[in-house]
């Protein structure tokens, strides 16, 4: 009897310490990983300079969301195309290798043709109260739907820029002077059509190779607004720089739905409303810091050039067989919600 309950007392002995043994082990795994903070990288093409209005806004952004989450959010940024150009990000957030970019969205349309219909030329009103309502409103969101579906998750708009032009041959005063010109441009149909059809050489190339591209002449020149021609340097290379404001430009903050589909609904929800929020203050702060690169540029000697109202009213009828040609690939129906904002 005393060697049968001996050998009961040490089976259950053995039993409780495995338990014991089982428990410390689920609670160091479930409570370390779920005290373990979510990291969310974070890559955009502009500059690392604090003041520019992207990076200022993602160091603005990072702080509210580790502020509001206690801690377990934390956002961590590359600049300057660390984690590659604008494709790359966004093939990398398809794949779940990359958390989250702000991508221009003109960088988007052969992921999402939809966002295509904010690439063609002079789409926009001039008006920046529509502009907001047609970003923030309805369209982005069917749009931002449509993206969904290709593994992004977009839970913000933000301020690109007005996309003008700069060169390093001549000042463009007139649609006649883009003839001929090397233009770097974004791989996307809208741009490739109009920039033809006014004359110019499109040449499509990654933004990470296109100081170089510009200094060495591979180009002549390019369309970005002040904030990336002054911030990323290219004013050194490209003495001359002219508003035609041809396309007003959105940046898109994506997040890769798989990285999305592993935070917690309350979670999501803070970073969405967070994000949504500091958009707003970015893009008052984009578009007040869009006249002073001007400036900023002006000062170190490129030679700046506003259209008169003909020469810029060529350029927007310039744009209309574009619509026509591409419209069709983007659907005719999301081109006309936008021209009803022009009306």
């Amino acid at each position: 009897m005393k060697k049968k309950l001996a050998f009961v007392l040490s089976s259950t002995l053995m039993l409780s310490m495995f338990l014991i043994g089982c428990g410390n082990t689920n609670k160091e795994a479930g409570g370390e990983s779920s005290d373990k903070p979510i990291v969310i990288k974070l890559g955009h093409v502009g500059p690392a300079d604090t003041d520019h209005p992207w990076q200022k806004y993602v160091d603005v952004f990072a702080e509210r969301v580790e502020k509001e989450t206690d801690g377990k959010v934390k956002v961590e940024s590359y600049p300057a195309s660390q984690l590659g150009a604008d494709r790359e990000m966004l093939e990398g957030m398809q794949q779940g290798v990359v958390d989250a970019g702000l991508i221009g969205t003109i960088a988007m349309g052969n992921f999402v043709p939809e966002y295509q219909v904010w690439d063609l030329p002079y789409i926009f009103p001039n008006d920046q109260g529509k502009k907001d309502e047609i970003v923030n409103g309805p369209i982005g969101e069917e749009i931002a739907g449509y993206a969904r579906d290709k593994g992004f998750e977009v839970i913000s708009y933000w301020h690109h820029s007005n996309r003008s032009m700069s060169n390093s041959k001549r000042p463009i005063k007139s649609i006649d002077d883009l003839k001929g010109l090397k233009m770097r441009v974004v791989e996307n149909p809208s741009s490739m059509d109009w920039f033809e059809r006014i004359g110019a050489v499109p040449t499509p190339m990654a933004f990470n190779e296109l100081y170089t591209a510009l200094q060495q002449g591979v180009v002549d020149g390019q369309d970005n607004g002040p904030g990336l021609t002054y911030g990323s340097k290219f004013s050194e290379v490209q003495p001359y720089f002219t508003y035609t404001e041809h396309i007003y430009s959105v940046l898109a903050f994506i997040v890769s739905k798989k990285t999305w589909d592993k935070m917690p609904e309350d979670t999501q929800k803070i970073v969405k409303q967070l994000a949504q929020e500091v958009g707003k203050e970015q893009t008052k702060y984009s578009l007040e810091m869009e006249v002073k690169y001007g400036e900023m540029m002006e000062e170190a000697g490129v030679e700046i050039h506003r259209l008169s109202p003909d020469e810029l009213k060529r350029l927007e009828e310039s744009a209309l067989p574009t619509y026509e040609k591409v419209g069709p690939q983007i659907g005719e129906e999301l081109v006309n919600k936008m021209l009803e904002y022009k009306e």
